[in-house]
């Protein structure tokens, strides 16, 4: 644990040095202002899902319900080198979940700031996320063993690549107060390779140190990670994680597959979590047929549950199951879709449950 410790605290050191100095000597007169009017460079763009969902536990109770999610997103040019972008989104209570439950009398429903960011292009090989940001991360597969793809961080990242290296490092903000501050520490680093055949290869190494974890409040919810009799966070968290991807064509359609370690070196047990899954064919044009497979093994304190995906086993971990997901384009910007997930959880504490969840969606872009 402490070569461990020494480890972080020497990449960030160099992550920070090093983006300092690569951030003053790139400022270029490129980041003059452009003399355009705002709206003459401003996208609009959005999406609208509707869904119904089926949640099967046993024990348990079995629950049948039909959700939507909206989002509105702008993008607007401030000048040559820096656009601003924000997104408003319905559910905004729930940092990992945009969706809103039809019902509960006609009443009005969460509607909010999703995202609000500048993005700052540097140069053609550095760019730098400030603000609440799109999730900055590598996910590979678009898989969510660690986060979410609806979570939104705070705080600040530096993006820096070419066509065969990649790295982006920050921080971000979970919780501020006048006692103890939370922050995470994000360092991702890696390659991209080309294969004789022409499948591309993405080979990576992530750490993330959340700081002041122990001891304090869960974020948001516990979502099964172990906690103290005060009802806090019993261990630290300084997730170390290796992941790989593969992309390639089969008989003209696309085929990606991914596998995704991790391990919490904070925890003395239950520790560690994996992922592997294959995605074959894609559904964003009309007619596009998807089918996907993941399956994901979770340890009670791999990971901080809040913030990784909020379907499989109900958001919980000390989890595992299989993720089946298809998809089709039903026509232009409209595809409709299928997800089962097949889960169990509690497995650690003796007290498993079988937790089963079925999305059937209409989706529509803009």
């Amino acid at each position: 644990m402490a070569y461990g410790g020494a480890m972080v605290d020497l990449i960030k050191k160099f992550s920070f040095i090093f983006a300092y100095f690569f951030l003053i000597f790139s400022i270029s007169p490129s980041t003059l202002a452009d003399e355009k009017a705002w709206y003459e460079n401003t996208e609009i763009n959005g999406d609208v899902r509707l869904r119904y969902e089926g949640i099967y536990k046993k024990p348990g109770h079995d629950t049948d319900r039909e959700r939507f999610r909206l989002r509105l997103g702008m993008k607007s040019r401030v000048n040559e080198s820096i656009d601003f972008v924000m997104r408003l989104e319905s559910g905004v209570q729930d940092p990992v979940s945009s969706n809103q439950t039809i019902g509960d009398n006609f009443s009005g429903k969460d509607f909010g700031i999703g995202r609000s960011y500048i993005d700052w292009t540097i140069n053609d090989n550095a760019n730098i996320y400030a603000g609440k940001m799109k999730l900055p991360w590598i996910r590979p597969g678009g898989g969510s063993l660690l986060w979410d793809g609806d979570l939104n961080p705070e705080g600040i990242v530096m993006f820096i690549s070419n066509e065969r290296l990649f790295m982006n490092t920050g921080v971000t903000v979970i919780e501020r107060s006048s006692d103890n501050s939370t922050s995470l520490f994000s360092f991702q680093g890696g390659g991209n390779f080309t294969l004789d055949n022409s499948a591309k290869v993405k080979l990576g190494y992530s750490v993330f140190k959340y700081n002041h974890a122990k001891g304090n409040q869960p974020f948001y919810k516990s979502k099964g990670n172990t906690l103290d009799g005060l009802g806090n966070y019993l261990n630290d968290y300084t997730i170390f994680e290796l992941f790989a991807e593969y992309k390639h064509e089969l008989y003209g359609m696309p085929v990606t597959a991914h596998l995704d370690w991790l391990k919490n070196n904070e925890a003395s047990d239950q520790d560690t979590a994996y992922s592997a899954g294959i995605k074959l064919g894609s559904s964003s044009k009309k007619y596009g047929r998807e089918f996907s497979y993941t399956y994901h093994d979770t340890e009670k304190d791999a990971v901080i549950g809040a913030f990784s995906d909020s379907d499989f086993a109900g958001g919980a971990t000390d989890s595992k199951g299989h993720f089946i997901r298809a998809r089709y384009g039903l026509m232009e910007n409209v595809r409709v879709g299928g997800t089962f997930i097949i889960s169990k959880y509690g497995l650690a504490s003796g007290s498993e449950i079988d937790y089963n969840r079925m999305q059937l969606d209409l989706e529509m872009k803009f």
